[in-house]
């Protein structure tokens, strides 16, 4: 069995007997205090909350009760299962947790039951209340004022129990009813608690709390009491100590019912919380039925938020009630107030400010009250009596758009659009003015209002009249307070003119009195300060009411609305005749200008005919056919003067008056320019010339900028009135005619082109800047004029030639007028020349305009074709320029012109005029001019060809210069006695001599023997002599391999093979293949004889010559050789086969460089260190080799080391580096260095080379042997000798090879490479010291520089190791000697220097390297590379566009930036610039050469990329932006010759440092110079 007990029952006995109107609110107030005083009191409270749990204190009874809590307000006792000590429930054996927890849920299925019970109770009761309720509403003011008694009484009953409860308290243990009694005490006090009083949480009683708060001062029923108790029972909290028996009961409370939301209290009854609502912000005061009272749910706010779950009222929930329902104007108002008030508090409720107005219906009580009145008032006025009905119109907030804010409307009929006045004042203008109503109402617009009153009855009939002068007034003052005549009209134009809205007098019987008023239209009744006595006769005229005045209405208020201050002038001109104004105007006149007459009077004014004209009484004319007397205007017999008493005179007023209504002053434009036409159709003598000049004169002085007729007188500009004269240019009659102003011209000059200009007799210049007439004819009228002469000119010039054709006497007049005609023409044209512009002339630079005089004849030319003479010039003809005798010669010439200077015609031709007559007339030109002079004109061509291609007509066209040599002596020496005969040819058929010896073997057309003519005559199609003669060699008689003179030329060959090779010897380019031509299968062979043969264009020639070279196959080539070879021979052989084309200069060259000793090519200045070498040690003899004679057919029989003279497979065999070398398996940079360094083994230069060596790892390999070989001991002695020596070892029979008392190359390199301990190395180590102890300051700064691609093409020794071992040699040197080294060391460098090349436009990119194993003494830390940055740059565009400074120095950017640190510094990089071009011209350099980059990351300072140089701007704004003096130069001096060093040298070496030394100190004086000039 389960037992439910609610402790409600005590709680209800003791409030029972406060007769449920809260007497005793105050009484329980001080109830706490004294329990607290009291120890035993509570005690009793104790027991009494054991019966009546507070919320959340709630226990679990197992039969006693545990120290489990349920979490609510209710004690549970069940037949649950405890643990051991039964202090809680077991929810720890999985069976009695699942019997437990489902034994709680069904307990919390009771509870809500129990609450469903006891709520549906607590409903019955209250809807039972439900009278008694609304009697207490209507007896609400007396309940307060018994209420207040009640309070006094009880206060004074509660100070007179004090001492009646110590008594109880000191006996309560002794009695149980005492017991009992203080137990009830406590039951009541407890449940006084949980109730708090409504005046606490109504608040303060002010308009905004009573607004968002609605005042609910009614006490709490028996209902309500019960149901806060009952709710905050159910109120919950955790259960403790274990939360699982407040889940379990939450489960069972939630199962039952599910779909139904707990009850609650509310003022409509019982609901379900779903259907309930909360109040919010005062919304609940607009009638919702089921909303919970504010106490109710303070007293009990979780069991309402979270048990019942019941919503807050919303402003969707206010918009659905009011459409349900119409407000009483109480309410409205209430409303109106409340929703600025509710919208601060949440501005989020603005937003649907619109839609709640949409919904809001009211009863107009107020409205309906005003128009009931209005309709007594009108029935009263009319004097009907009818029963009045009371009605209450429902109306819609929505159509209520306008508040009145102004004051003048105050009791004046309003629009239905717009507040009632008294419903208005109730709800207050500051609320309505509010801007949360901004979209709601605004204030009423006057203008608005005027439109609306203006179709009142009080308008449109003008009753009532008090009304309608209140409206006046009203309307009067706004008009005045008006600024701005626009306003104003709009205004007026809203009200009705034309109805009887004004009121008027009716006078009595004496004149004075006012007797009746009645209402006319105001374009009928005048200003009650109108002066009408002058009219008194002719008719009646009404005042306005003087009423008006004095209400406020403005006579300017009356006058917009159109009543007149005098009679209108109609009537005025229907009573002329009973007046006295037709004979004499002036009356008239005065009392027009007096009155005020309205816009429609004065154009009536003007139109009508009522003025007399002076001298014609017949007739009366409008003010606009007549005009104010002027003497000036009696000039025109048209002109009608106004008749004015000349013995009154005319005042000012008068005459203004007069000109306002339109009598004229000025003539019209129209009527003046009528009399000038008919002037000019009179014959001459019929016009009279002092009335036209006068007429002239008066039409000019009215024109101008500020003139009467300015703006009308273009209409007249082409017609014919302006006297002019004009010349006839075949006669040169002077002719006089009339011509618009747009036809003549003021100038006299003019005349020379047959212009029509003014006559001189009249004041020309002030005639014509009034009449707008040009000075000159524009360009475009003097081109064309021109062409026209020229034209007819022409036609004359045919006409006479056909018909007169023999008459020289006349064609010399002819040719005399018309070079006069033109010269005077030109020279008026030149006085033009600021006017034209190019596009001008565009047309005359090709048109033949300019006469010139060609055997006896007049022929035009155009200005291309003529030039000016010089004054310099003389007329005997002999001239000291050649040019000036060119022109003079070939050309027209004329005097000097500023016209035809603009139209083309030049001082003397250009190049490019003289090179096309030339093309066109070669043999004339070469006529006229002669042989020295067209060969001086050749050589201009050629130093500055006037052409950028060469087209077809050049090549095809014979104007070159070719001698054909004759009477040639072959011996003689002196070339200077040949005879040449010279002609005409195409560049074809012309050769270049590049070699003597050919040209002398054949006749041929050859050119002059300059170098300019030559490269010209190249490049127009000229071939030189050596590619048409075609060479053969044959061979003739015995070949004979390995003999002495073979094997001695083929060492010689192979020990000069890097001076053959090297670049610098030679300009001509070298063959792709010519390292391998030179190389082992290069075949020498001695033959008996050798005979060449030439060919050319037919015939051929054969000679005898001592050497040959013959291409076997692609790979195998084989040079013959005789006895007593010529060293010019063998240049010759060799040239052809590494040279592209080899001339007589390189044959000669490489003749020197086989020949020479190496001592004396040293001297020279050539890098033949790399060829001296030390003696290596001796090989064992070969086997004997028998020599034979063989055949040439057999030699292609043997192998190639056998034909060579060498051994064979296996065998090694070196005679002091002469011999054959062992055939090497590796064709790449092994091979290579084994040619340049044949004493070292294959073995260890691949060793040091490494696995995949680059051209980098070569080139240092290549320098590392260097050095070693000049290293060691004595320098080894290389044979070499004269053509004689060669042709005494030759017959000789061979000599074992000697052994060499040193160690070979490779030991040494590879000795110093293991250990280091050689004791030849000892120098370096000492030189390795010192530069460690030197490598301070001048170490750091050369860390920033790197060489960079591919910038030092070739690997050069180190000169001052040349230096140090010719100081250490025991052969003492002469100063010559020494000064020669010195020249060719500075020649030297000074070519390395120059061959500088441009700078790449794309920018430079590439990665990082490394290179490895450097030369020895390079310090580079413990792994010995050095590390050349990557550099990555690209070209940047400046403010110039042109990706350059403005000196032409190129900039770049990298491409890891942003380029916006140059854009900002530029004017920086511009003073960079300055330096970079000065220090380049010190160094002789071109600006191409040198670049500006910007690269923020890195420590590069500059670098040098394919012999290119890049500085960086970084180091130049760190260091020198701002001071740019000697330090600056002199930093960036040394970087430009550490990066030059980088031509000759790659890495950072010794060698390098040395260079840079050299380099500076070479252009030191150029250096000092540039100093001196900055400073």
């Amino acid at each position: 069995e389960l037992t439910v007990q609610i402790f409600l029952d005590a709680a209800d006995e003791t409030d029972g007997g406060d007769d449920d109107d809260g007497k005793h609110s105050s009484k329980r107030k001080a109830m706490p205090k004294l329990r607290k005083s009291n120890n035993k009191q509570c005690r009793a409270t104790q027991i009494t909350d054991a019966f009546a749990p507070a919320p959340g204190s709630g226990r679990i009874f197992i039969g006693f009760r545990t120290s489990q809590t349920t979490g609510l307000g209710i004690h549970l006792a069940a037949p649950l299962l405890p643990t051991v000590e039964r202090e809680a429930i077991d929810f720890v054996d999985a069976a009695l947790r699942e019997y437990n927890a489902e034994l709680l849920e069904i307990s919390g299925m009771l509870m809500r039951l129990a609450l469903e019970h006891e709520m549906g109770r607590i409903g019955t009761l209250w809807d039972g209340g439900k009278e008694e309720r609304a009697r207490w509403e209507v007896e609400k003011k007396e309940r307060s004022e018994e209420e207040k008694r009640k309070n006094e009484k009880e206060e004074e009953e509660r100070e007179a129990k004090k001492e009646e409860e110590t008594e109880e308290s000191t006996s309560i243990s002794s009695s149980l009813f005492s017991f009992a009694t203080f137990m009830a005490r406590g039951v009541k006090n407890t449940v006084t608690e949980a109730i708090k009083p409504v005046a606490e949480i109504v608040g303060a009683d002010d308009e905004s709390a009573e607004l968002l708060n609605p005042a609910d001062d009614r006490p709490l029923c028996m209902e309500e009491r019960d149901a806060i108790l009952l709710m905050r029972a159910y109120c919950p909290r955790p259960s403790t100590p274990d939360s699982l028996v407040g889940q379990c009961l939450a489960r069972g409370f939630a199962r039952c019912l599910p779909s139904s939301a707990p009850p609650v209290l509310t003022a409509g009854g019982v609901v379900r919380g779903s259907d309930a609502k909360l109040p919010n912000h005062g919304m609940e005061a607009f009638g919702f039925p089921n909303v919970v009272r504010r106490i109710m749910l303070e007293n009990a706010k979780e069991y309402h938020s979270l048990i019942a779950g019941v919503p807050t009222l919303t402003i969707d929930d206010l918009v659905r009630s009011l459409r349900d329902q119409v407000l009483e104007e109480k309410m409205l108002v209430r409303l109106l107030k409340w929703w600025p008030k509710v919208c601060r508090v949440e501005r989020s409720m603005e937003r649907r400010g619109l839609r709640l107005k949409e919904a809001i219906k009211f009863e107009a009580a107020t409205m309906a009250t005003a128009t009931s009145n209005s309709g007594k008032t009108n029935k009263a006025s009319s004097g009907e009596a009818q029963e009045e009905v009371e009605t209450v119109p429902v109306q819609r907030l929505e159509s209520i758009l306008y508040y009145t804010p102004n004051k003048l409307m105050d009791g004046l009929p309003l629009p239905e659009t717009s507040f009632p006045p008294p419903l208005q004042k109730e709800i207050g203008l500051r609320i309505l003015e509010n801007g949360v109503y901004h979209h709601w109402f605004s204030a009423l617009p006057f203008d608005i209002w005027a439109s609306f009153v203006a179709s009142h009855e009080c308008m449109s009939q003008g009753r009532p009249e008090d009304i309608n002068i209140k409206v006046l007034a009203a309307l009067s003052k706004h008009f005045d307070s008006l600024e701005g005549a626009g306003p104003k009209r709009r205004f007026v134009e809203l009200l009705p003119k034309d109805s009887p809205c004004i009121l008027f007098d009716i006078e009595g019987g004496d004149g004075n009195t006012p007797s009746a008023s009645k209402t006319a239209p105001p374009k009928d009744l005048y200003l009650p300060s109108s002066d009408l006595t002058a009219f008194a006769g002719v008719g009646v005229f009404h005042k306005v009411s003087k009423r008006l005045t004095k209400a406020g209405v403005s006579d300017a208020f009356l006058l917009a609305m159109g009543v007149r201050t005098t009679i209108s002038i109609d009537f005025l001109f229907l009573h002329l005749d009973t007046l006295t104004w037709n004979t004499n105007p002036a009356p008239l006149i005065k009392y027009l200008l007096e009155a005020d007459l309205s816009p429609s009077d004065l154009v009536k004014l003007r139109s009508t005919q009522y003025l007399p004209a002076e001298g014609d009484e017949s007739h009366v004319y409008a003010p606009s056919e007549l005009y104010l007397k002027d003497a000036k205007l009696e000039t025109f017999p048209f002109v009608k003067f106004l008749q004015w008493p000349t013995s009154e005179g005319m005042s000012k007023k008068h005459r203004d008056f007069l000109i306002k209504l339109g009598v004229r002053v000025d003539v019209p434009l129209a009527s003046v320019m009528n009399f000038l036409d008919g002037e000019c159709k009179k014959d001459e003598g019929a016009r009279d010339d002092k009335v036209y000049s006068a007429a002239l004169q008066y039409l000019t002085q009215r024109l101008g900028p500020q003139g009467l007729y300015e703006r009308e007188f273009s209409r007249y500009r082409t017609m014919k009135f302006l006297p002019c004269i004009r010349q006839n240019l075949e006669t040169g009659d002077v002719i006089k005619e009339m011509q618009s102003p747009t036809a003549c011209y003021y100038n006299p000059s003019a005349l020379v082109m047959g212009f029509s200009t003014l006559d001189p007799q009249l004041e020309t210049v002030h005639i014509a800047t009034r009449t707008k007439c040009s000075k000159d004819p524009s360009t475009s009228i003097l081109i064309k004029r021109l062409i026209q002469l020229v034209d007819i000119s022409k036609a004359k010039i045919d006409h006479f030639e056909k018909n007169v054709g023999n008459n020289d006497e006349e064609r010399k007049k002819l040719r005399e007028k018309l070079l006069t005609l033109f010269e005077a023409v030109f020279l008026y044209m030149a006085s033009r020349t600021s006017d034209f512009e190019k596009r001008d002339v565009t047309l005359l630079s090709k048109k033949a305009f300019i006469p010139c005089v060609s055997r006896n004849q007049v022929v035009f030319y155009l200005p291309s074709q003529v030039f000016f003479k010089k004054e310099s010039s003389s007329t005997e003809g002999t001239l000291s320029d050649d040019h000036d005798a060119l022109t003079e010669t070939l050309f027209q010439q004329i005097k000097y012109n500023a016209f035809l200077s603009l139209v083309g015609v030049k001082a003397e031709p250009s190049l490019q005029e003289i090179f096309d007559l030339m093309i066109e007339k070669p043999d004339e030109v070469l006529d006229t001019l002669g042989e020295d002079k067209y060969k001086m004109l050749l050589r201009r061509i050629a130093s500055d060809p006037p052409f950028r291609h060469i087209t077809k007509q050049i090549r095809s066209c014979p104007f070159l210069l070719g001698y054909l040599v004759i009477d040639e002596e072959i011996d003689s020496e002196d070339e200077k006695e040949q005879k040449a005969q010279y002609v005409l040819a195409r560049a074809e058929d012309i050769y270049l001599v590049d070699n003597s010896f050919l040209r002398r073997q054949f006749p041929m057309l050859v050119s002059p023997m300059e170098q300019t003519l030559e490269e010209f005559y190249n490049k127009v199609g000229s071939k030189y002599v050596s590619e048409v003669v075609k060479k053969d060699f044959q061979v003739q008689g015995n070949t004979y391999h390995n003999t002495a003179l073979t094997k001695s030329f083929a060492s010689r060959i192979r020990e000069r093979k890097p001076l053959l090779l090297s670049p610098s010897n030679s300009s001509r380019p070298l063959l792709p293949n010519a390292a391998k031509v030179l190389d082992d299968r290069l075949e020498i062979v001695q033959a008996d004889k050798i005979q060449a043969r030439y060919s050319f264009e037919g015939s051929s020639k054969h000679l005898k010559v001592t050497c040959c070279s013959k291409q076997r196959n692609r790979q195998h080539t084989t040079i013959y050789i005789t006895t007593n070879p010529d060293w010019f021979d063998i240049g010759s052989a060799i040239g052809a086969l590494i040279l592209q084309r080899c001339q007589l200069e390189d044959a000669l060259l490489l003749s020197q460089l086989l020949e020479s000793p190496l001592q004396t090519l040293r001297y020279r200045g050539f890098p033949v260190d790399r060829i001296l070498r030390p003696v290596s040690k001796p090989q064992p003899p070969p086997p004997p080799q028998t020599q034979t004679q063989t055949q040439p057919d057999k030699i292609k029989s043997a192998p190639p080391e056998e034909a060579n003279g060498g051994a064979s497979k296996g065998t090694s065999q070196n005679t002091n580096g002469h011999g054959p070398q062992p055939e090497t398996t590796d064709d790449g940079f092994a091979s290579i260095l084994k040619q340049m360094f044949p004493t070292c083994p294959l073995d260890v230069i691949q060793g040091l080379l490494g696995p995949e060596p680059t051209k980098e790892k070569a080139r240092e390999v290549a320098n590392l042997l260097s050095t070693k070989v000049n290293s060691m001991g004595d320098e080894a002695k290389v044979h070499s000798g004269s053509k004689n020596e060669i042709r005494q070892e030759s017959q000789k029979p061979p000599e074992p090879p000697q052994k060499s008392p040193d160690d070979d190359c490779a030991t040494c390199a590879t000795q110093d490479s293991e250990n280091g301990q050689d004791e030849n190395n000892s120098t370096l180590k000492e030189e390795k010291q010192k530069k460690k102890k030197s490598s301070g300051l001048m170490g750091k700064m050369l860390k920033g520089f790197h060489s960079h691609g591919n910038g030092g093409k070739r690997i050069i020794q180190d000169q001052g190791q040349n230096f140090s071992h010719t100081a250490n040699s025991n052969t003492p040197s002469s100063p010559e000697n020494d000064a020669s080294t010195q020249n060719s060391l500075e020649s030297m460098l000074n070519q390395a220097v120059q061959s500088s090349r441009s700078v790449d436009n794309a920018g430079v990119r590439s990665p990082e390297t490394l290179l490895q194993s450097l030369p020895q003494g390079l310090e580079r830390g413990s792994n010995g590379c050095e590390v050349i940055p990557a550099q990555n740059i690209q070209p940047f565009q400046g403010p110039h566009g042109n990706y350059k400074t403005r000196n032409g120095v190129k900039v770049f950017s990298a491409a890891s930036s942003a380029p916006s640190f140059l854009s900002q510094n530029f004017n920086a990089v511009e003073r960079f610039s300055i330096v970079i071009q000065n220090l380049a011209n010190v160094y002789k350099l071109h600006v191409r050469t040198v670049a500006i980059y910007y690269e923020p990351t890195g420590n590069t300072i500059a670098f040098n990329s394919n012999k290119a140089l890049y500085f960086n701007f970084r180091f130049f704004c760190a260091l020198h932006k701002n001071n740019i003096d000697s330090s600056c130069y002199s930093y960036w001096y040394m970087t430009f010759a550490h990066e030059l060093a980088h031509n000759l040298v790659t890495a950072h070496n010794k060698e390098h440092g040395s260079f840079t030394e050299s380099i500076a100190a070479l252009y030191l004086p150029d250096f000092v110079k540039l100093l001196s000039q900055i400073s």
